[in-house]
């Protein structure tokens, strides 16, 4: 068994050395342990969780198969115990279970499998899928992109039936969905694109470039394909469709950032919405579109040419602002071990210049890169190689720079913060530094 001063050569807070593992329970709970030349502590392989144990004696501390023990404490995983007899009835009551991953696949009907059939046939096995217990399905999959996906495609096959045999009815059912469907489109902007495309072919010019307006205001990606498309040749003829390609080309620089549009259309009909769908349009409109920065808006608003202009930047701006602090990254996964966690992280660096973006999302970067560290860590022996001694690196300057901005806030809403933040592991971690 090792002692803790045998392994602490040039031992420091962001190059820890690694003193051993435990499996106390002889499940999937396994412990590493590291002395960071400061104290002792301890990382949860299974909650990625890390806890300090401060009051270990460096000297005499050894590593068990069950923990660590020194000549005050037996540790058990992550808990310290005064005595043997403490820790060993700790032990034989301790039960860790695994956590369940409990499988839907059936809890909800399936959504429905395209073939290579024709257009009408096609359309058809969608539209059974879509008129049969509806609200079950709705209940199932509205917070699910591929939802959104199969209502464009419902709507592209409209226009191909029809072209395919000449039948009103291809049209008028694709309208019909479309209007039933009209408040998601943003969610989905290629919905506003096909819905174009059946007004026109049904005759309805006004309600085509209505669509196409709609796809504009929600910075549809797909404009240019949409204002090139073949099915509506006959109204780019038209003024307002010129209108609306102008526009267009003039907005290109901005396209991907957020419009007063989307907020507006998303407020509008959160309300009253289950919460769980709530968050998921927020966290489609968060990580869909690129926010403003504060600075940038004022100068919008200073340069604006008319009153009507500066109307609607200081409206956008009310909402841009109160996004990025309120919501911004602020609950969305960082686990930095996920796909989507990763790609929030990247959104971090593009925000983190932002003088608007709640402090809190500096201290859940924090918190995940430190966490990081020691899974890879872990994963090789312990050892932290050069990357992850970059990681708790840049987990501390994080965690310095929440500090930092928290420090001009009022005294109110600095406490909530810190409040919010001791729940973190590398607050108590970076506690326990300041005492050495």
């Amino acid at each position: 068994m090792s002692t803790i001063t045998n392994t602490a050569v040039n031992v420091t807070p962001d190059s820890p050395a690694f003193l051993g593992s435990s499996n106390p329970l002889e499940n999937d709970a396994q412990y590493s342990y590291f002395f960071n030349g400061c104290f002792i502590y301890s990382y949860n392989h299974m909650t990625d969780r890390c806890a300090c144990l401060c009051g270990l004696d460096v000297a005499t501390t050894k590593v068990k198969p069950y923990g660590l023990v020194d000549k005050q404490y037996v540790v058990i995983g992550d808990k310290p115990f005064r005595s043997v007899t403490q820790a060993q009835k700790a032990r034989s009551k301790v039960s860790i279970t695994n956590a369940s991953t409990d499988s839907n696949s059936g809890k909800h009907p399936a959504l429905p499998t395209i073939e290579q059939l024709s257009p009408i046939k096609s359309l058809a096995r969608i539209e059974e899928w879509f008129n049969t217990d509806f609200e079950a399905k709705w209940e199932a999959y509205r917070e699910t992109p591929e939802f959104y996906n199969l209502i464009q495609y419902y709507l592209a096959l409209s226009c191909d039936a029809y072209k395919q045999k000449a039948d009103t009815a291809f049209l008028d059912a694709g309208i019909e969905f479309y209007l039933s469907m009209a408040h998601y489109s943003w969610l989905n902007p290629s919905i506003l694109h096909n819905a174009a495309c059946i007004y026109w072919l049904a005759g309805e010019q006004e309600y085509a470039l209505d669509c196409i307006e709609l796809a504009l205001n929600f910075r549809y990606a797909g404009m240019d394909s949409l204002l090139k498309d073949e099915d509506l040749q006959g109204l780019r003829k038209t003024r307002r469709f010129r209108q609306l390609a102008r526009r267009y080309e003039s907005l290109k620089p901005r396209f991907s950032y957020v419009t007063l549009e989307v907020f507006e259309v998303f407020e509008n009909f959160a309300v009253q919405q289950p919460e769980s769908f709530v968050r998921f349009m927020r966290s489609h409109l968060l990580a869909s579109f690129r926010f403003y920065d504060i600075s940038d808006l004022s100068a919008r608003i200073d340069d604006s040419e008319d009153e009507e202009e500066r109307e609607y930047w200081q409206r956008l701006a009310a909402f841009n602002n109160s996004y990025l602090y309120k919501h911004m990254l602020v609950d969305e996964s960082l686990d930095l071990s996920t796909e989507q966690g990763r790609t929030n992280y990247q959104r971090f660096q593009q925000y983190r210049h932002y003088r608007i973006l709640n402090p809190i999302v500096f201290a859940r970067v924090s918190e995940q890169l430190f966490h990081h560290a020691h899974y890879w860590a872990s994963r090789h022996q312990g050892v932290f190689n050069e990357r992850d001694r970059a990681l708790l690196s840049q987990s501390f300057q994080l965690f310095e720079e929440f500090n930092v901005a928290t420090e001009g806030l009022c005294f109110e809403k600095r406490n909530e913060l810190i409040d919010k933040a001791k729940s973190y592991d590398i607050h108590y971690y970076m506690s326990n530094l300041k005492r050495f």
